[in-house]
């Protein structure tokens, strides 16, 4: 019997795929989990051999931090609405052992499911490439500076806002735009947006 956990902010999200996974004669859904909090303690409560579990969560703990700290642990299986490439790329990278979009049939999820919960990987193909060109994502430093940036402040307002130099601030752009090939502020958004690293993406 694999005993799975759903770690999942969406309350119709969870209870559909508990009520869904009922009538599997090798799966039983062991508890379900909104939060972080909720999510250790299920965890260190049920032992879960496989848990599906959505990126974004509530409180401000996200998915990928929990699987951070449950690896080597169940196999995690990510769920995400977003086809975000440092998703797929960071999810590998902390141990995942598959990645499914929250469009996916409930066919594909008890496939991935039993997938991984025989020691393998469920990564689909697009994932896979989309993860090896996932670009260096920015420091905290120039994450709060791209943010500003695609809310349209200017290089002195993002200064005073962070207590910085404008200098730094220029600075700082620059190497973002070396590092990612652009040549405007506009182009660093569109970048940073379809990586996932600030808001307004795909």
């Amino acid at each position: 019997m694999i005993r799975l956990a759903i770690l999942e902010d969406h309350p119709a999200i969870s209870e559909g795929l508990t009520a869904l996974m009922k009538g599997e004669p090798d799966v039983t859904v062991v508890g379900t989990a909104r939060d972080s909090v909720a999510a250790d303690r299920l965890i260190a409560a049920q032992s879960p051999d496989v848990i599906l579990c959505d990126i974004r969560l509530a409180g401000t703990v996200d998915g990928l931090e929990i699987l951070a700290r449950h690896t080597p642990g169940p196999a995690f299986i990510m769920l995400s609405a977003y086809s975000y490439p440092s998703y797929y790329a960071t999810a590998v990278e902390r141990g995942a052992k598959g990645f499914l979009s929250k469009m996916a049939t409930i066919e594909e999820i008890l496939a991935a499911v039993r997938i991984v919960a025989a020691g393998g990987m469920a990564f689909p193909d697009a994932a896979r490439r989309s993860a090896r060109t996932a670009l260096r994502p920015p420091t905290p430093r120039e994450a709060q500076i791209l943010a500003l940036v695609a809310e349209g402040h200017a290089n002195a307002e993002i200064a005073d806002l962070l207590s910085l130099r404008v200098k730094t601030i220029e600075s700082q752009l620059r190497r973002m735009f070396d590092r990612y090939d652009v040549t405007s502020r506009t182009s660093l958004v569109r970048v940073a947006q379809r990586q996932g690293w600030i808001e307004g993406g795909q």
